[in-house]
């Protein structure tokens, strides 16, 4: 689906959803469109990648309709976004997916409203023998994410290419940072780390490359043309009933905001940096490599599933114990 044919459609969506707020109900939520009192809107927005791609809209500020005025707060970890979310200090917020479904499923509260980010993860080493997922047995591997999804895919594609998991020496003492930083050292070999360290990496060590995709892998395991969602916009159910005009722009914003970041990626890397995100030059050099792409949640839902399933089978506990309801995709 093209991006106008996207934009019109959540436009109708959106128009549907008045409609029905103005008597009915969705799920647990109910419409209040007649409220135009003047409010602020805080979103949360994560250091790192999860970040660039709604840039713009955090350089630009600009008011939302009925009365909606956007505040922007740059969050240093998942963790602290989590707790502002379920403390209601943010009326939208950035997080990892499994989070994201995790805090749905523990208190039925914030909902997905986009997917803005896909897969961005890559095994880089100097090992000119490792080329494929065979080649692995017997290497010492570190990596970032323990209980996160580059532990949970790395089990998952072992498991799918029938490469024995004690052949692999796994490593999950290090930050994605310090990692990168000791690579760099040379003190480091082979690591499984996400853009835009990777980029970070091989800018100041050029014969650190690229060895295995996980988001290619993906594709292939799953028979997909899409790689795995990774990061989720939730919003206040509340806030996307009671004002949906806003809710509307809010969605066309983000959407135009990624299209501009990876159509102008030098001006986009000097706001990442400005606004506290990632630095510039690594940013810059990442950007296309980052999984930047928008898909509104109710288009979203097979792939949603899909990944999460993947870590249900893994870890129950880092979904929440059981995937979301229908509830979770935000949608007329």
């Amino acid at each position: 689906m093209n991006r106008r044919i996207k934009a019109f459609t959540i436009l109708m969506g959106v128009l549907a959803m008045e409609s029905f707020a103005a008597g009915q109900s969705q799920g647990t939520y109910e419409g209040k469109e007649s409220v135009q009192n003047p409010m602020t809107f805080t979103v949360g927005v994560l250091q790192g990648p999860s970040g660039f791609g709604i840039v713009k809209m955090i350089e630009d500020l600009a008011s939302l309709p009925q009365n909606v005025e956007t505040v922007y707060q740059v969050i240093p970890s998942p963790a602290e976004m989590v707790a502002r979310l379920a403390s209601r200090e943010l009326q939208a917020g950035l997080l990892p997916l499994n989070m994201a479904a995790k805090l749905y499923t523990k208190d039925a509260g914030y909902p997905l409203a986009a997917i803005p980010g896909r897969g961005a993860l890559y095994l880089l080493s100097r090992d000119d023998g490792l080329n494929n997922w065979t080649d692995l047995g017997g290497k010492s591997v570190y990596a970032v994410g323990k209980g996160a999804t580059p532990d949970y895919l790395m089990h998952y594609f072992l498991a799918e290419k029938g490469i024995d998991e004690e052949s692999i020496t796994m490593n999950f003492s290090l930050p994605a940072l310090q990692l990168a930083q000791m690579a760099i050292a040379g003190r480091v070999d082979t690591l499984l780390i996400p853009q835009p360290f990777v980029a970070l990496v091989q800018m100041k060590s050029p014969d650190m490359t690229i060895r295995l995709d996980f988001q290619e892998t993906w594709m292939e395991l799953r028979k997909s043309e899409q790689s795995y969602p990774i990061t989720a916009f939730v919003v206040d159910p509340q806030f996307a009933l009671e004002r949906t005009h806003a809710f509307a722009e809010l969605l066309t914003s983000y959407q135009d905001s990624i299209a501009w970041v990876l159509n102008n990626q030098d001006e986009a890397a000097l706001l990442i940096e400005k606004h506290g995100i990632f630095a510039a030059g690594p940013a810059k050099a990442a950007i296309p490599n980052c999984g930047l792409e928008f898909t509104a949640a109710q288009y979203a839902r097979e792939d949603v599933e899909a990944y999460l399933q993947v870590l249900l089978d893994s870890d129950p506990v880092s979904v929440g114990g059981s995937l979301p309801d229908e509830n979770f995709y935000l949608a007329p």
